[in-house]
């Protein structure tokens, strides 16, 4: 990253269990059975709710819009979202911008052998992306070296 100045695009598959075929497949039997349904209060996919209503935003999704509203050509914008969503990583933050207080992904939902989501296999979690709370300093830092090395395993054990 240093050497592109901190500059790059980031692809995310939110859901790699799904290909582009069937996830609006799926998108469009939920357009069919509950057209009647806001798009941000009724996720069919399993993702978290607030990461749902985070990704349908930008595509021009509002809050209040039905099922039975959404154009063929949003229901595309979202599918390519959902399994090929790009982010601009533009630059670092200043120092002590990283620090986050609290919350993050509920630890029930990890496998702490793997750090794997229990929610999204093959999505592997660690540091302060994590729901641990501790003082900011070594305990914070410890945990986020540890997550990192057991990610780091899992995910070349499980490329073999």
């Amino acid at each position: 990253m240093h050497d592109s100045h901190y500059q790059a695009t980031l692809l995310v598959n939110w859901l790699p269990q799904y290909n582009p075929e069937t996830l609006r497949q799926q998108l469009l039997t939920v357009k069919s059975q509950l057209p009647r349904r806001a798009i941000a209060t009724s996720c069919p996919v399993p993702i978290p709710r607030r990461l749902w209503e985070r990704l349908i935003s930008p595509i021009g999704i509002n809050p209040e819009q039905r099922w039975a509203e959404l154009s063929n050509k949003t229901l595309n914008l979202l599918v390519q979202e959902l399994i090929r969503g790009q982010y601009t990583i533009n630059g670092k933050g200043a120092f002590k911008e990283e620090f986050v207080t609290c919350g993050g992904v509920n630890l029930k939902q990890v496998d702490f052998k793997t750090m794997e989501s229990r929610i999204c296999p093959g999505l592997y979690l660690a540091g302060e992306v994590l729901d641990i709370d501790g003082v900011t300093g070594g305990f914070n830092f410890q945990s986020a070296w540890t997550t990192g090395w057991l990610a780091g395993r899992a995910i070349v054990k499980s490329a073999h």
